[in-house]
């Protein structure tokens, strides 16, 4: 915004903003308007040089990677811009304050960034951070402003933005094409801190279109590849691998006969034009299934491995279909392993994360798992029934889900890892049956259900050791010595507790659990949390259930219980001391020297008894969850070995 437009934006806010507050003198409000000049042009020389919110894995900041916006100073002196503001709403552009004493040196350039941690942890990573993160696939904006609120620089990332600022791909950014002025380019290699570079485009070829949807066919189709884009060339794979321009070049109606992922791209005739986004779609060629199927596809997943031990994620487009083969939606992200023991057989589990920073989609928008009212999905996790696998263990290919099941339908103060079956299919190959899993240690999930966001969740697990998955377990250690070194019977030392600790969660995560005989908890597959944020809920510490597949007897027995049989004493684990090292089961004893808690244990205990946990009850969700998948289950059979009737 050049100077006089400021001054006649500053006069027009000056007059709005004198009719709302009490009256001023004519020399006051002269004197006023000639302050914010002085103050707007004396500081209006910096102004946005170049941003990036697609920073997948580009700029690191210690194995941090945060979008981030970049000041620029033309002028030839050190500019204090504090007190201006950032926002991602133009209708709320004072939503972040720019703290005191940032200052952007003569010539120089200063990064902020988007982490959204302002409001708990300001210097994250050594750095000015934001309040709020920029969602470039949601059409957010990044908005500059001036003290009073007067918008300088508005950039929108809808895709018909005015502006042309569309979301990036992977690892690129917007910039200058000079420093300071100039238009706005992608660049492909990004300059946070410096001098904008050069591998730059004006924008992004147009995304091809693709003659007939995704999803169910009884027979092979043709499909046409279009695109909008002038002067320029399609290629495509069937593989599900990503294409480029040395892949197969389009020339005409490619005839699908068999299950098939077109993956296409479109690159232009003009060297100033990257690039295009890949459009996917996947045809089931006379496959159909009763369940929800899902396909995923990408140039790493053909052997449906995905290395141990995590690390990096591999690039995953992923498309869901109802039962009728109707496409539902899709999203690109990527994925890593799932799982650990269960990573031996050939068919493993994987956890799916849709990036916004690949420039697609933010969430699978569309509400996979029936069982809960939840829109729509950043993570899922798609378990094989993990070490309950048919055939590869010998499972029943439900346990893990069954008992999750069974606390969510029975309203167990727990929250569980809700269920949706599939079927799915990994760059058009049948994978066999799957479970997919809400990620429950994941602050999407906290935020949705219980208004606890990032950076005011205390999430604590054990699985061989402790760590804090987010937040501090200090609290927790203080409050196990305090329950273990203070007489519970005393009435003012159980009230403090109750104001912790949701009590109810402790006494149905061991009634669960000793019900179904689990014999893979406390010193492996615990979890538990709080959140810190005054406005959300769970304060108190609660329980969530993570692996459940070494339960009715099978499997290892990892916690050492002293039976596994069916007729268990189910209060052995009382008795064991502290599996675990986290106090769990010292916890629960101490309590019972309380008289109200252990009337609310006898008490829930019977009402579970005669409720969910009643025999006939545990039978009519073990077959309904059974039956649901026993169609599908020969053709598990069929991919990985065993029988239907075994």
């Amino acid at each position: 915004m050049q100077p006089a437009s400021v001054f006649k934006r500053l006069i027009v806010t000056a007059t709005l903003r004198k009719n709302m507050k009490p009256k001023m003198t004519r020399s006051a409000l002269i004197l006023s308007g000639i302050f914010l000049l002085s103050f707007s042009l004396s500081n209006a020389q910096v102004v946005l040089n170049e941003f990036s919110v697609a920073n997948y894995n580009n700029y690191d900041l210690g194995g941090e990677f945060e979008d981030w916006v970049e000041f620029y100073n033309p002028s030839g002196s050190t500019v204090d811009i504090s007190g201006y503001f950032l926002s991602d709403d133009p209708t709320d552009p004072e939503k972040w304050a720019i703290p005191a004493g940032f200052t952007v040196a003569a010539g120089g350039y200063r990064v902020v960034l988007l982490s959204g941690t302002f409001d708990y942890d300001p210097g994250f990573l050594g750095q000015t951070n934001t309040s709020f993160k920029v969602t470039q696939t949601a059409e957010e904006n990044i908005v500059f402003s001036n003290p009073i609120g007067v918008i300088l620089e508005n950039y929108d990332f809808a895709v018909d933005a005015d502006d042309g600022i569309t979301p990036n791909q992977a690892n690129h950014s917007w910039g200058r094409d000079v420093n300071g002025t100039g238009n706005w380019v992608v660049h492909t290699n990004p300059t946070p801190g410096a001098a904008n570079g050069a591998g730059n485009g004006v924008r992004y070829a147009a995304r091809p279109q693709l003659s007939i949807e995704a999803g169910y066919y009884a027979s092979s189709q043709n499909v046409t590849i279009t695109t909008p884009e002038p002067n320029s060339t399609i290629y495509y794979t069937l593989n599900g691998d990503e294409p480029t321009n040395g892949s197969t070049l389009y020339t005409g109606p490619i005839s699908i006969t068999s299950t098939s992922v077109i993956r296409a791209i479109v690159y232009s005739n003009d060297p100033n034009i990257l690039p295009g986004f890949i459009e996917t779609n996947t045809y089931f060629i006379g496959d159909a299934h009763e369940i929800m199927a899902v396909s995923i596809s990408g140039s790493t997943l053909s052997d449906g491995s995905w290395g141990f031990g995590g690390g990096t994620g591999e690039f995953t487009h992923i498309e869901f279909f109802d039962e009728n083969g109707t496409f539902l939606a899709e999203a690109q992200g990527d994925s890593n392993e799932h799982g650990n023991d269960s990573n031996a057989y050939d068919q493993r589990g994987f956890d799916y994360i849709t990036r916004d920073a690949l420039g697609y989609d933010n969430e699978v928008e569309y509400p996979v798992i029936s069982s809960t009212d939840r829109p729509s999905y950043e993570r899922l996790i798609f378990k094989a029934a993990a070490n309950d696998n048919y055939s590869f263990s010998g499972g029943a290919h439900l346990r893990d889900a069954y008992v999750h099941e069974l606390s969510l339908i029975g309203g167990l103060r727990l929250d569980e890892r809700k269920t949706e079956f599939s079927v799915l299919y990994i760059n058009g190959d049948y994978w066999g049956v799957y479970d997919i899993r809400e990620k429950v240690d994941d602050i999407d999930f906290t935020d949705y259900y219980y208004d606890q966001p990032e950076g005011f969740v205390d999430f604590i697990k054990t699985w061989g050791g402790t760590w804090n998955e987010y937040g501090s377990n200090a609290d927790w250690q203080d409050l196990v010595t305090f329950i273990t070194t203070n007489d519970m019977s005393i009435q003012a030392n159980y009230d403090y507790v109750l104001t912790q600790y949701n009590t109810m969660s402790l006494i149905d995560y061991f009634i669960l659990n000793g019900y179904v005989v689990c014999t893979d908890w406390l010193n492996w597959n615990t979890a538990w949390w709080r959140g810190r944020h005054p406005d959300g809920d769970a304060k108190r510490w609660r329980y969530a259930l993570w692996d459940n597949d070494a339960t009715f007897g099978h499997y290892v027995n990892y916690t050492g219980v002293p039976s596994t049989d069916p007729t268990a004493d189910p209060c052995q684990i009382d008795g064991m001391g502290d599996v675990g090292g986290q106090g769990h089961i010292p916890v629960l004893n101490a309590l019972f020297d309380n008289e109200d808690f252990f009337a609310d244990y006898i008490q829930r205990y019977a009402a579970l008894s005669n409720t969910i946990f009643s025999c006939d009850q545990m039978i009519h969700v073990l077959d309904s969850m059974a039956n649901h998948i026993a169609p599908e289950m020969q053709g598990q059979c069929d991919r990985w070995g065993g029988s239907y009737a075994d």
